[in-house]
């Protein structure tokens, strides 16, 4: 959810990759197998990514809203369009909140947010999407 790279710039990755491989004749050196790992490696991440990524924002908004009560700022979570989006804002607001010295408690629990999402994130990307198999 939080990459730093878009989807499409992934998959564009993976099918140069893959249009290497086909273009190759013989068996691939160590750095072709290991681009193709790799490959294979960042299709499964990312398609545990798409499958969980929908949940895993509504669970962010909700918690950010709740934490954030009626301030203005609740908002803009609500109109974000995802994950990244979400992110600035809250780049944003913590900064705020340091410098005015206001609502420690608030910053607290979204530091706490931040880290349970981080975990909830890893779970969904330890999880083998369907159709993959365990090589």
């Amino acid at each position: 959810m939080f990459n730093s790279l878009r989807t499409d710039q992934l998959i564009a990755g993976i099918g140069a990759t893959a249009r290497t491989a086909a273009g190759a004749t013989g068996a691939p050196d160590d750095y072709a197998r290991g681009q193709l790992l790799s490959a294979y490696s960042v299709s499964r991440l990312l398609a545990a990514e798409v499958s969980g990524e929908a949940a895993l924002l509504a669970w962010l908004r909700s918690e950010l809203l709740d934490a954030v009560g009626g301030r203005p700022v609740a908002t803009k979570i609500e109109a974000a369009p995802d994950a990244t989006r979400i992110g600035g804002i809250l780049v944003d607001l913590l900064a705020e909140l340091r410098e005015s010295g206001e609502d420690p408690e608030l910053r607290t629990r979204i530091h706490a947010i931040l880290r349970e999402m981080a975990g909830r994130e890893l779970a969904v990307l330890a999880t083998r999407p369907e159709g993959s198999s365990k090589r």
